[in-house]
């Protein structure tokens, strides 16, 4: 066994203190998934990289497209391949996938603790490990003939100090976006250092070589959350998200309305034929901006006029009579 498998497998599967946490649960889950060996994880290279060749030649990708589960499967299905070979191969490549995710929770693990002391709890670690840990999946070339828990070790430490890098925030920042907080906060206390005083929005825009409207941007970006939770006044009553309204912006329920509305309409005109529903729905103009005459539809249903307004007066008498109360449709 390798050096880096002894570390791993010599992670404790629940830590002490905190077998009832959600962590705690977390590592038990782990411990069930067994390492692969060098031997497993050549003998699954072998087939993983079969499976892609066999997806490749179907979809008639070229040798340029790496032979990755990213970009051979995709949004591929089983009911898009024409050949049960084809199928077979797009099963063993999904199981794989998660052969190899499952087999190297513990790495996610095992990078996460050696970061445990920076500030930011487990849980956090561990799920920002295990995004890098997908990531490793989706991209891994078997074909290359490397080990992948070499190669999904980099992903995942590299996830893991954006993590880092990111902070304690609940709205997740995008990492350009955070790169260039931390430019920001550095040339600040440089600036601040060399001139002896806060440095001006102007004076750090120069420094940086950006606009002075991008300065004020990162400063709002950068600056601490502030919780729905938290109290506006002094006896504590009122929250802060008690006092957040939309203004002039409609409410989600305010939002479904057209939809409810456009909902009852076509379960009222599902009891019409279809020549009546076209002649109601042109006539109130349902279906299109405005309504439709009387002459506009009997020239495009080539019927008299009389004719139109028979049948519309026959549907709206049929509908009248079925909903009398209309509060049995609306389930008022």
């Amino acid at each position: 066994m390798s050096e880096l498998n002894r570390q791993v497998a010599s992670t404790s599967a629940v830590p002490q203190g905190e077998p009832e946490t959600l962590i705690g649960h977390y590592f038990r889950d782990a411990s069930r998934h067994g390492l692969l060996t060098e031997k497993g994880e050549r003998t699954l290279s072998r087939r993983l990289t079969f499976c892609l060749d066999v997806l490749a030649d179907v979809q008639g990708l070229g040798d340029d497209v790496p032979r990755t589960i990213r970009e051979v499967v995709g949004q591929c299905s089983e009911s898009e391949l024409p050949t049960l070979r084809s199928r077979r191969a797009l099963r063993l490549v999904k199981a794989s996938r998660e052969l190899l995710i499952q087999s190297n929770l513990r790495l996610a693990v095992h990078i996460a603790r050696r970061h445990s002391n920076r500030g930011l709890s487990m849980s956090d670690l561990i799920q920002d490990g295990n995004v890098g840990l997908i990531k490793a999946v989706e991209r891994f070339d078997p074909g290359k003939g490397f080990r992948f828990s070499t190669y999904a070790y980099w992903w995942i430490s590299e996830e893991v100090k954006r993590c880092l890098k990111r902070g304690q925030r609940v709205v997740r920042t995008p990492d350009h976006i955070v790169d260039e907080i931390r430019a920001l906060q550095a040339t600040t206390l440089k600036l601040h250092r060399k001139l002896g005083r806060t440095p001006r929005q102007s004076e750090l825009a120069q420094e940086l070589e950006i606009a002075p409207s991008r300065v004020s941007e990162l400063v709002v970006y950068g600056g601490a959350e502030i919780s729905t939770d938290a109290p506006t006044t002094e006896d504590g009553n009122v929250m802060l998200g008690d006092a957040l309204t939309l203004g002039e912006q409609e409410t989600p329920e305010q939002a479904l309305v057209p939809r409810d509305r456009r909902r009852i309409l076509e379960s009222i005109l599902e009891d019409l034929n279809p020549r009546e529903q076209s002649v109601l729905s042109r006539r109130f103009g349902l279906d299109r901006p405005e309504p439709d005459t009387l002459q506009v539809i009997s020239d495009d249903m080539g019927i008299s006029r009389e004719r139109v307004r028979q049948i519309e007066k026959g549907a709206l008498a049929k509908l009248q009579a079925k909903y009398a109360d209309m509060g049995d449709l609306v389930g008022n």
